[in-house]
């Protein structure tokens, strides 16, 4: 026979709705908590810089990594960058020059789902007034697209330089993968990019006018650094041409394979130079991203 069942009582929509008032206080006291914190790091510093690319990545992806509740985790990074931005806002001036050759293009999009909705952001037609944006000071960040073979006047250019305050790539966003446009971008800024634990570096090589494919990729291959793509291909002013590459790793401005690379190819001239011009954080790949 049967015994008695034991029933569970069933919680009414009121109840539920105070639960879900009692959980938000709970987030926005933590939240408050994270903002003391932040307030102390930022005296810690002494006007250190408050934009720390490579440490965002970090905490994104512990945060992708950990989450396992049903909101999709595009929506927890999107919530995790406006938190993000807004703190660094908070900490020092912080505004963002967008490069926008027409309206509808998908980047100023790509640049307020990275730096956030209420950041200061201007919009600029040329690539170039963009990095001047940057180098002059009157943004943080600048926002731009990927090198392509068939640009005219390439914005990379501009930042070929071993300053440490000159601007370097330091993100390709987004930062979950070409959205539904396919817009990809790099923002740069006027500070050395940040190691992660996953990362891909973007190099200038600079060569003589007749080296051949094949021996520039060997030389690459010798100095530890095997292109993973070349991006971009120009001459020089001395009769040479500078090849823009992108490498799996991270790359350090004074790193010893930068000096072994000038002892490569000796075809057609050999590599002359090589600049690192910024490296980024591997955006989440999209298994990361599946829920």
């Amino acid at each position: 026979m049967e015994g008695p069942r034991m029933s569970r009582p069933t919680q009414t929509l009121d109840s539920l709705r105070q639960e879900i008032d009692d959980l938000d206080d709970q987030i926005l006291d933590l939240l408050m908590q994270r903002c003391a914190v932040v307030d102390r790091i930022a005296a810690a510093k002494r006007g250190g810089p408050a934009l720390r690319p490579g440490r965002e990545a970090m905490i994104l992806r512990r945060v992708v990594g950990r989450w396992q509740g049903s909101l999709p985790k595009r929506t927890l990074v999107r919530l995790w960058r406006e938190l993000l931005s807004g703190l660094v806002g908070v900490q020092s001036p912080f505004s963002v020059a967008v490069w926008m050759p027409e309206r509808g293009a998908g980047y100023l999009e790509v640049a307020r789902n990275q730096y956030g909705s209420y950041t200061p952001t201007t919009s600029h037609q040329s690539p170039s007034q963009v990095v001047r944006e940057v180098t002059s000071g009157n943004a943080t960040v600048g926002i731009l697209p990927l090198p392509r073979w068939e640009d005219e006047s390439p914005w990379w250019t501009q930042i070929l330089s071993n300053a440490s305050d000159a601007p370097h790539i330091v993100a390709r966003l987004p930062l979950t993968g070409p959205g539904p446009l396919g817009i990809e971008a790099l923002a740069i800024a006027r500070m050395e990019p940040e190691a992660t634990d996953d990362d891909h570096s973007v190099l200038a090589v600079e060569t003589g006018p007749d080296i051949s494919r094949s021996a520039f990729t060997e030389a690459l291959a010798a100095a530890g650094l095997p292109a993973r793509a070349v991006w971009d291909a120009r001459p020089t002013s001395d009769d040479g041409r500078f090849h823009v590459i992108e490498v799996r790793g991270f790359v350090e401005p004074k790193d010893e394979r930068l000096a072994a690379l000038q002892h490569g190819a000796s075809d057609g001239g050999g590599i002359r130079n090589a600049r690192l011009l910024g490296a980024y954080a591997t955006p989440l790949p999209a298994e990361a991203l599946t829920d």
